[in-house]
């Protein structure tokens, strides 16, 4: 057996590899329910027999904590895999179409001084980092007049409520208690050894919104803006659309808000801002194409959400959490791989070497 640390773009190298074998349906499944989620067609590629949601909910039901030991919010949901479905994006949003010539038309409005005279700034909600509608999504074309709209189009701004919401969902860490309860309830409780001390569910969730954040704040040079956060998640979002609707008023700026919450819609037009609601998916396809990109990072998303995910038929577990696993490693997105093949480990090490090698060359 042999591991490996990979970061999501480094999947691509055992993704390939796998391309390159025998195998071409392979089986993804979630170790802890002994679930299989999808199964993934390496040839088209192409995902299958996406797992139900009363399949999903009846493997997580049967284990289900009966004391209070361990929290059930520990145990992803199907609510979970959709999640990683959109913020991989398998999954389109329902008014994509609409999405795309609206920012088509502001962008194109915010280039004619005579239509837009003040400086255009697009506001994010916390739902929009979670769900990676800016690094995922784009670039985007709207089908009604062939223009294609990118997150480079734009100027950015950040509220810091929204920072704080996703930086207080960090908190918790597995105990020793937690981790030999979830070991009564899990298939597979070996892999468990790799979470003592680990962040629970929803601190892996708010590390992947984080990294989004990264994305928004380096490459596209995203603005802060000074909020105060609540501590109540209603009046956070009156907080977010308050602090976005002052820093335009002060700079006399227009500034249209991202955001998937209807509730949020109407805090915002209160606060004189224009918006525009990204409606998320509800339905979740029994198969579907798959952009081979968009593969590895369902597998990231996946793995650390759910804190680990198995390639079943070829022998690989993907960690999202692992013994030393530190915040450079959710900086840098990196997974641990366990290959029980060590036929398979020696090749995946030898194209990883040479990719790293010219990497390294690259930014010398």
């Amino acid at each position: 057996m042999s591991d490996f640390i990979l970061s999501r773009r480094e999947l691509q190298v055992l993704t390939n590899c796998i391309y390159d074998g025998d195998t071409r349906y392979v089986h993804v499944t979630y170790p802890f329910y002994d679930l299989e989620l999808f199964t993934l067609d390496m040839k088209k590629p192409e995902l299958t027999h996406i797992v139900r949601a009363k399949d999903f909910d009846g493997a997580r039901l049967s284990r289900k904590p009966i004391d209070r030991s361990v929290s059930a919010d520990e145990l992803p949901s199907y609510n979970d895999l959709r999640n990683c479905l959109l913020s991989s994006g398998f999954l389109d949003y329902k008014n994509e179409g609409e999405i795309a010539k609206t920012l088509a038309d502001l962008r194109d409005e915010a280039r004619d001084p005579n239509k837009r005279p003040r400086p255009v700034f697009v506001a994010l909600d916390t739902n929009i980092l979670y769900n990676k509608f800016l690094s995922r999504h784009l670039p985007m074309r709207d089908g009604m007049s062939d223009r294609t709209v990118d997150s480079e189009d734009f100027r950015y701004v950040l509220s810091e409520v929204v920072q704080q919401e996703i930086d207080n969902r960090i908190t918790h860490k597995y105990t020793r208690e937690e981790i030999g309860a979830l070991s009564a309830l899990f298939a597979h409780k070996e892999l468990l050894n790799e979470f003592r001390n680990a962040s629970g569910r929803r601190g892996r969730v708010a590390k992947l919104a984080f990294g989004e954040m990264n994305f928004v704040m380096t490459e596209l040079r995203a603005l802060r803006i000074k909020g105060r956060s609540t501590g109540d998640r209603e009046r956070n979002d009156i907080a977010i659309a308050q602090s976005y609707k002052e820093w335009a008023r002060g700079g006399d700026y227009d500034v249209l808000l991202l955001t998937a919450d209807e509730d949020m819609i109407n805090h915002a037009r209160m606060s004189e801002l224009m918006t525009l609601q990204m409606e998320l998916p509800f339905d979740v396809p029994e198969h579907g194409r798959i952009d081979p990109w968009a593969v590895t990072d369902l597998l990231y998303d996946l793995a650390v959400t759910f804190g680990a995910v198995s390639l079943e038929n070829e022998g690989v577990t993907l960690l999202g959490e692992w013994g030393g696993k530190t915040s450079g490693d959710y900086a840098r997105e990196n997974l641990k791989a366990v290959l029980r093949d060590d036929g398979k480990a020696r090749a995946i090490g030898q194209q990883l070497g040479v990719c790293r090698g010219i990497l390294g060359q690259q930014r010398e």
